[in-house]
């Protein structure tokens, strides 16, 4: 079969055949906020950006604001980075490249 016959197959199917997939769907789930130390994890970076806003370490509004959005998407992404890595689970790319491999074989077949 074409590539392309595939890859409209995955386009049309995509979201089934990941749906039906449990490492899939635990992946998901993991990126939900289940806990409170989730709540806190994702409070954090709010926390951070007040703090440096009021910490007020350039005299003018506008670079404050800047630098606490600067701090807050940095601790956001640390965040995120530290529940991935607490819970373990292979990154949900993995997960759909390989479903996708998989499937492509059974499409093959």
């Amino acid at each position: 079969m074409e590539p392309t016959t595939f890859e409209q197959y995955w386009q049309k199917n995509r979201q089934r055949l990941l749906n039906d997939n449990q490492e899939y769907r635990e992946a998901i789930e993991g990126y939900k906020m289940k806990s409170g130390a989730d709540w806190l994890l994702f409070a954090m970076p709010v926390v951070a950006a007040l703090l440096v806003f009021d910490w007020n370490p350039f005299g003018r509004e506008l670079l404050n604001w800047i630098v606490s959005a600067l701090v807050a998407i940095i601790c956001f992404a640390a965040c995120v980075a530290v529940k991935s890595w607490l819970s373990g689970g292979r990154p949900i790319s993995e997960i759909e490249a390989d479903i996708k491999e998989q499937a492509r074989r059974e499409f093959e077949s």
